[in-house]
This record gives structure tokens, sequence and C-alpha cells, in this order.
């Protein structure tokens, strides 16, 4: 048994090396995802905005209140309708969760290389994409990096062990996903030697029992009368779950630039294959102790307590959600590398410097491959060449090419705005949709503004927005704002654009 304690026992490693490792972790997330800084606003971002700027009521209730509410509060007097300080923000914030991710891999494993790959293995992960490129994703972020913190609070032997009931806290007023983090952090403090090691995890569970307790009390989503089944938040257990939990476990592991075929935010069947062998292979970790040492079981169960919150959304898979997650499959990464690199070290003599020379190029593999991965979803064509597959890049370039338009026209205060797009009926009506209804080019346009928000918060001048589907010879209060599907378009007064359609002679005043 001692043999097996001075095995267990991590050598010493420098300083430099460990500080290395966190660099490199960091520099790959930023690599990976710095093509965000590059959007604008669109569709739910402007919820945010508008009520920050009082356009719409604030959030009442402390569900999401930090994410949802403060953040854009704070965000508002310091920069304003700019989009790039919002976008810094959650790529630093991304970032700072990364580092977190690296120093909770490094107090398990002993090569800080393979350290350095789980955290890698969590920062670039195509699976984080919408959160990084949504400004409105800050809540899946900030309560990740919140949700970290608190579990290497936890595992102080000091008081300042205490600080994670008020992380935890946060974490759960940024996304309530975290609601059974407790869990993970009972098994954290399981290793600890300090007295009443089981006193912050105790606490945490009051905290978390007072978070559930509110949101029945307050009937968020009228959970106390029964969600309905068509309900956004519609909760059904069964196959349902089941199929949700084998579309995260495919997600998590599949990576691989080749074999990933589609990004669409639904159950993927497609990756069920994948996720059974997930599964199956953590469970035969289990049972090998150079991996539980390391931390192998308290990265799997994290993974599951941090997903299963939302397994039984009916109408909700989304990839981000794995955003808090992926910081437990992080340490499973880590332990995985750190104890391969251990046997191969024993069972070959290789120096340490051999093995963290292996695991590094494996880190930067996989670097290479998130890049390459983020950038084909960010690049990706839709059918119309114009557009992007994936609907947040592509309404962030729609709104901000409206936007930009609409400050670059001449309009007088309290104009009444009337979104008008004949292009897009004429191409609902030559791909034979049904030109009674919205076409989807018309709707993609209205939700990258979400309705009349993004005008309302962007030009506060403007009295009035409506989405029509007919011109209307009308008084000229009114600008019509003719755009095109990409979003682009031109602002004119409804006797300009008469005569432009031939409505009426030039020398024929404007109706009044």
């Amino acid at each position: 048994m001692r043999r097996a304690s001075a095995r267990a026992a991590p050598p010493p490693v420098s300083r430099l090396s460990t500080a290395l490792g966190a660099v490199l972790a960091v520099v790959a997330a930023l690599v990976v995802f710095r093509g965000t800084l590059a959007y604008f606003f669109a569709q739910d971002d402007f919820t945010g905005l508008a009520r920050a700027r009082g356009i719409i009521p604030a959030l009442q209730g402390p569900w999401r209140y930090l994410s949802g509410q403060l953040y854009f509060d704070v965000m508002a007097l310091t920069a304003g309708t700019s989009a790039l300080p919002y976008r810094l923000v959650s790529l630093l914030a991304h970032a700072t969760t990364v580092a977190l991710v690296f120093v909770r891999c490094s107090r398990r494993v002993a090569l800080p290389a393979a350290a350095a790959l789980g955290a890698i293995f969590f920062g670039t992960h195509p699976s984080l994409f919408t959160a990084l490129y949504s400004v409105s994703g800050i809540g899946e972020i900030l309560a990740g990096l919140l949700a970290v913190t608190t579990l290497l609070l936890v595992a102080r032997g000091d008081r300042g062990r205490w600080f994670a009931v008020p992380a935890f806290a946060a974490s759960l007023l940024c996304k309530e996903s975290t609601v059974l983090l407790p869990l993970g952090a009972a098994l954290v403090a399981a290793r600890s030697r300090a007295p009443r090691r089981f006193a912050v995890p105790i606490a945490l569970a009051i905290v978390s029992a007072i978070a559930l307790a509110t949101f029945v009390w307050r009937d968020t989503f009228g959970v106390r009368a029964g969600v309905e089944t068509l309900s956004p938040y519609a909760v059904r257990f069964g196959r349902p779950a089941l199929d949700n939990l084998l579309s995260y476990l495919g997600w998590t592991a599949r990576i691989a630039l080749p074999w990933v075929h589609s990004f669409a935010d639904a159950v993927e069947g497609g990756v069920f294959a994948d996720g059974i062998v997930l599964a199956a292979v953590w469970l035969a970790g289990c049972a090998v102790p150079a991996l539980r040492q390391r931390g192998w079981v308290e990265g799997g169960v994290l993974w599951l307590l941090l997903i299963a919150p939302v397994l039984p959304l009916a109408h909700h898979t989304y990839h981000y959600y794995l955003y808090s997650p992926l910081t437990g499959a992080a340490l499973c990464v880590a332990a995985a590398a750190d104890a391969v690199a251990d046997w191969v070290s024993r069972r070959f003599g290789a120096r340490r410097l051999v093995a963290s020379a292996v695991v590094g190029a494996l880190a930067l593999l996989v670097t290479v491959n998130g890049a390459l991965l983020v950038h084909r979803i960010e690049t990706y064509p839709f059918v119309d060449p114009e557009l992007r597959s994936d609907p947040t890049v592509d309404r962030a370039r729609i709104a901000r090419n409206a936007i930009a338009d609409l400050e670059g026209s001449a309009m007088p205060p309290g104009v009444s705005l009337w979104f008008w797009s004949p292009a897009s009926i004429a191409r609902g009506k030559s791909a034979g949709a049904d030109t009674t209804q919205e076409t989807y080019w018309e709707t993609n346009v209205r939700t990258a503004l979400y309705d009349d928000l993004a005008v309302r918060v962007m030009l506060p001048t403007v009295r009035e927005v409506r989405f029509v589907r007919t011109f209307e010879l009308v008084g000229d209060s009114v600008r019509y704002a003719v755009y095109l599907p990409n979003g682009h378009l031109k602002v004119g007064a409804p006797s300009e654009l008469a005569t432009v359609l031939g409505l009426r002679p030039k020398s024929e005043p404007a109706p009044e």
C-alpha cells in the first residue's frame, strides 16, 4: 500500500512549466474563438440591451439576474451600444474559465502538459461556439466560470473555502443549470483533510434547496401547474431525456473534423453510438486505479450533474448547454493523458520531457482541430450564398447590415419605420413557397432584429417599427426600409417609393 501511495503522489514540477501550461491553454482558446470579436449583436442580445435601457421591463426575481440584467446594466454604462466590448468580455471570461479548469486539472495530475490538454479540450471544444459567438451566451460562460471557482474554493483547507457559498449562489443567478453542483462539491470535499470538510457542501446544498423552492414558489415557467407539452420549456422524461443524454455524450466525444457533419441544435441520432461508446469507456475507466486517483470519476460525475437539469427539456437540445459539463470532461481528459504518460514512462523508461512533448503535440492537434471546426461553423454557407448556415452568425451579420444602413439614412425624429422586402417575397415565390405567408427570408431578418427591439435600442428616435408585406401610399411620417435577405436596405418616403414603383406621376405632390 505504501508503494501504491508513493506512485500516486505527483512528482514535483516547476512553477515555470505549470505557468506555461496555463498560458498555452488560454492562448489556444483565444486563437480558436477570436472570430467572435468581428460580429454585431443579434436576436436575443437585444433583449438584454433593451432591459438595460428601460425599453422593456427589467427582470423580476432572481433567475438569471446577474447575466440577464446586472451584466447588461453595467455594460450599458461602460460600452453603450458597441458590440465589441461585450464580445471582448465574453472572450476574456472564457479565457479565465480555461485558466481555472487548468488549475483544477493540475491539482489532480502530475504532468502540466496533461492538465493543459484537459483545459485545451474544454477551451477549444466546438460545442461552445454559440456561447462565445452570442453576446447573450454570457450566462453560460459566467455560470461555468463560477462553478469551477466554487469547486476550487471547496478544495481549500482553510476558512477561504467558505467563499464557495457566494460563488455558487452567483453561479445560480447566472444560469440555474448548475443547481446540482453541491453533489460534485461533496466529491471534492471527500478528498480534503480539513475539519468538518462536508460543512461547505452542506451549505451549498441549502443554497440549492432555497433556489429550487424559490423556482417553484414563483411559479417560474408555470411549473406548479405543470409546463404545457408545447411550451418552450416543456419537460418530458423517458425517451426524450435519453435521446438528449446520448446527443450530449456524442457531441462531447465527436470533435474530430472529418467526422463532424452537423451542428444543428437538435437531437442527433447520428452521434448516439459515439455517446454509448464514451459512456462505456468512462465506466470501464472507473475500475482503473490510476484513473480514479487522477479525478476520472469526479470529472465524469461532474459532467453528468451539470447536464442533468437540461436533459428533460423536450424542445431545447443545444450544443452550448455543454459549456459547464465540459469542465468535468476536461478533468477526465487530463487524467487519461497523465495516466498513459506515466505508464509509458515507467514501462519504457522514457523521460518525462518526452512524455510532455507527446502530450503537448496532442494538445496542438486538438487546438488546430478546434480552430478548423469553429471556422467551418462560422463560414459555412446557407442555400443562399450571401447567408450563413449558423443562425447566430447569420443574424449578427444581418443585424449589422440593417442597423448600419439605417444609421446612414436621414430620418426625421419620431418616424414610423416600415420594413418591406419585395426581394424576399420574390424568392419565396420562385422557391414555390406560399407567398400569402411570411417567407423564410423575411422571418430571418425580423428574427435577427428581434422584431422591433434592435431598432428601438440602436435608433431611439424611431417611434414605431412594423414589418409589412405590401406597399401602401401613406403619409410621409412613415419611412419604408426596403431590405434584402442579407439585411442591407434603403430608406425612403412613401411618396419617393411610389415614384420609383410608377404608382403616380413625378409631378404629383406627395400625400399629406
